[in-house]
């Protein structure tokens, strides 16, 4: 009976180790920017689209709120804003993706 209670506890152990935050989950509004298809339009470092204004310095032009507004609702931000609206993610994804703008200072 023991055997399995510590093959249990081992297997909880290696997917807690799997899990951990590593250098690509370290900012996972990364991924999900990818996904999103967001430097289709903006620019970083370069790299990205030019249809919009780049994210170089972005946090540093905008607030954590209004990072979250230009997400959300960006015509509220910018009235000619052509960037859709993410309202529909979840609030952790929002969350994630106004983490991830803010380390663009």
């Amino acid at each position: 009976m023991r055997r399995p209670a510590t093959l249990g506890v081992a297997l909880a152990v290696l997917l807690a180790c799997s899990w951990a935050a590593s250098p690509a989950q370290e900012f996972p509004g990364a991924d999900l920017a990818g996904r999103l298809g967001c430097f289709a339009c903006h620019s970083l470092k370069g790299q990205g689209g030019n249809g919009a204004v780049s994210l170089d310095g972005v946090a540093t032009r905008l607030s954590p709120r209004q990072l979250q507004l230009a997400i959300t609702y960006p015509r509220q931000l910018h009235a000619r804003a052509k960037m859709p609206s993410y309202a529909y993610l979840p609030p952790a994804e929002q969350e994630a993706l106004v983490h991830y703008l803010e380390t663009f200072k």
